[in-house]
This record gives C-alpha cells, structure tokens and sequence, in this order.
C-alpha cells in the first residue's frame, strides 16, 4: 500500500554542523511535524532544477537577469518570520534520498522521498512563486553558513541576496 506524503503547511530550514545538512522541519495543518535531511549532494542536484523554473518565467525577455534579481529582493523584502517549527523525535526524521518536482506555470509541489518504494514516507510542500524565492534565499545563507560552494547560485540570485552598500555619513557645514 502506498504511503501519502504529508502536506507541509510550515517549514524550518536551518544548517546543522554536527549533521552537515540542511535540517527541515515542517509542520502540517493539523499539527503533524516531521524533519527531513538535505545533504549538499541533493541540494546541488535540486537547486540548479528551481533557478530553472524561476528563470522560466522571464526567459525571452529583456533584461532577465534583472528582472529575476528584482522579483527575488521583492520576494526577501515581503518575506514575514514566523516562529520556527519546533524539533521532531529521531523516528520522526528521515534523510531524503529522492526529490520529485511537480510544476505548473504558477507552482511547484517539491516531494522529499525516504526511498523509491511505494511504502516509503515522504512528504511535500508547495510553492507558489514568491514562496520558491522566499525559501531558496534561506537555504542558499544555510550553504554559506555550511560553507559549501556556491557555483550551483545564479548571480541574480547572490546579488539579490547582499546587504545594500553602507551610505556615506551626510555632512552639515
């Protein structure tokens, strides 16, 4: 029997130096939390397919680049924090060993396998747009964090990402 992925409503992602992953926490609407384990191996096979999406949607206009950079220091600047998902017990976590995307023109539903079995647990999470952004600018400050390279990050996306150039002091005379 198959087992259904969980529908995540809120999700954590935070880096772990004793783990060196990225650890997710998510939580659904009724309450259900689970944690699932990204290694820089998954997220570097991952991530390379998001910026496609994201840069899908631009693609054939003018200045793409710019307005990918644009939409994404939008996206950052609306983002609100919420409280983070709080840990699960270890029987609750799994190291995800397979990602499906699931795209539409406006969306995409990520679903983090356990294994490539019909029993195996998983769990998925959509996201429109903003939210894509919103949740790859988080996971690309967890890779700086972690230290690891940042080859697979468009510049669009990195740039978007720095902090704005300090201003100079204003002089009265």
């Amino acid at each position: 029997m198959a087992a259904d992925a969980l529908a995540l409503t809120r999700l954590t992602t935070e880096y772990v130096v004793e783990e060196d992953r990225l650890c997710l926490r998510g939580e659904t609407a009724g309450g259900d939390r689970v944690t699932v384990w990204l290694t820089a191996r998954m997220l570097g096979v991952l991530v390379p397919r998001l910026i496609a999406w994201l840069e899908g949607q631009t693609s054939g206009q003018p200045l793409a680049d710019l307005r990918q950079s644009m939409a994404q220091e939008a996206a950052v600047a609306t983002h609100e924090a919420q409280p983070p998902v709080a840990p699960t017990p270890a029987a609750d976590a799994f190291l995800t060993r397979s990602i499906d995307i699931v795209t539409a023109e406006d969306a995409m539903r990520l679903v983090f396998k356990e294994q490539e079995t019909a029993e195996a647990r998983k769990v998925q999470v959509p996201f429109l747009a903003t939210e894509l952004r919103q949740w790859l600018a988080i996971v690309m400050a967890a890779c700086q964090t972690a230290g690891w390279p940042m080859t697979i990050w468009p510049d669009w996306l990195r740039e978007a990402a720095r902090p704005p150039a300090p201003r100079p002091a204003a002089r009265l005379h």
